[in-house]
């Protein structure tokens, strides 16, 4: 899945706080679903990082303790460490029951 822009993350948190704000007038004010606590908690997280990127650490901090509040909404302890991953450089597969691939064949044709 491709990274959202900041713009598309800043569009849709304007959309889900719109939304939020409309079904609460109709609902009594209910609490959103944990769902929607984490999709808020992903896009703010994912926006401050942009700010993180872009050198703005003070934008950045409040944008994180939005997501991490929204993350305690969701249910969750605490938001999910950042972490660099990667995936191992694959080796030669194993050849099973192969004694030399390089050997010389039998002269009578026989395997």
């Amino acid at each position: 899945m491709a990274a959202r822009s900041p713009w598309r993350l800043r569009s849709d948190l304007a959309w889900a706080h719109g939304l939020l704000w409309f079904a609460r007038s109709g609902s009594g004010g209910r609490e959103p679903l944990p769902d929607v606590h984490l999709f808020l908690a992903k896009s703010y997280s994912a926006l401050a990082q942009h700010h993180v990127g872009r050198g703005s650490m003070d934008r950045a901090r409040r944008l994180s303790e939005k997501a991490a509040w929204h993350y305690r909404r969701a249910g969750y302890d605490d938001p999910p460490a950042a972490v660099a991953m990667a995936m191992p450089v694959p080796g030669p597969e194993p050849v099973d029951g192969v004694s030399d691939r390089h050997a010389e064949p039998d002269r009578d044709g026989a395997a």
